[in-house]
């Protein structure tokens, strides 16, 4: 058999958001590393940067809208995706990697999809169904966190987003707003020298100018003389199984989940910290 050029459009995308846009690109407008790879072995066979120039990377504007999840989610030419293309003469089963925000490489996280690309059977290129293969990034990201764990009153600050960059908005003043604060759990987390845990929720910030941002003061439940051995930032969307974290600082250090290829593509393109 002859071998034939297959092209698969992929688009990043946030669980429960919008595609991973330009709210989620970093310095470079990359806002996600998408590969394919052999399944088997690890290997990279092709990869791209998802570039995210402008706010209409994430999608138009019916893309929240009401859709049968038996339909595609709305996308058209200006919304982020990759094209991957191969040489393959027989069906051949491809791991498909993305990993992303890019714009906050520490809350970054990898999905992936194994699926079965025929010969010459294009996905996403058709005007007909321009979707494509929609990949999505679950999680929440959090940035922005400010926090003072010494005394016997104690705060902290941090801004959930969801992985595309989409805001919370308090559902008293916005109650048509996608992503309500009512939907999301947040708190600060302190592990002691004592070994004692001990949480404490973080509130929606209403204060004029506080953008997606939660935050709280309070008493320590530590015993006088206890201190902070680690802490986080936990958030939570149950509704849709979304999570996140944050550490604040911890003593464990936790290994990249990247394959070391794809580090090692992220380091060649300038995305050292990724």
């Amino acid at each position: 058999m002859t071998k034939q050029k297959t092209t698969i459009l992929i688009r990043p995308a946030a669980r429960g958001g919008k595609y991973l846009g330009h709210d989620a690109a970093n310095a470079q407008n990359h806002s996600a590393l998408i590969a394919l790879l052999q399944p088997a072995t690890g290997k990279i066979i092709t990869h791209a940067f998802a570039k995210a120039p402008t706010a209409q990377s994430a999608g138009p504007l019916q893309l929240m809208g009401c859709t049968k999840r038996s339909d595609p989610f709305a996308a058209d030419s200006d919304t982020v995706h990759v094209r991957l293309s191969v040489e393959i003469e027989e069906p051949t089963v491809f791991r498909v990697v993305v990993y992303g925000p890019l714009s906050h490489p520490d809350q970054a996280r990898m999905a992936q999809a194994d699926i079965t690309v025929l010969p010459g059977v294009d996905i996403g290129l058709s005007p007909q169904y321009p979707e494509g293969l929609v990949v999505e990034v679950p999680g929440l990201c959090i940035s922005n966190v400010t926090s003072n764990l010494q005394g016997a009153q104690i705060n902290c600050t941090a801004k959930v987003a969801m992985m595309c960059g989409c805001q919370i908005h308090q559902a008293a003043a916005d109650p048509y707003w996608p992503w309500p604060d009512t939907d999301f759990s947040v708190q600060l987390v302190t592990l002691m020298r004592s070994k004692a845990v001990f949480y404490y929720p973080l509130a929606y910030d209403a204060t004029p100018g506080s953008v997606s941002s939660f935050t709280g003061q309070w008493p320590s439940q530590a015993a006088p003389g206890d201190t902070v051995e680690q802490a986080w930032v936990y958030a939570s969307e149950p509704k849709l199984g979304n999570q996140g974290e944050y550490k604040i600082f911890s003593s464990q250090t936790v290994p990249s989940p990247l394959p070391p290829e794809l580090q090692r593509l992220l380091a060649a393109a300038g995305h050292e910290n990724a």
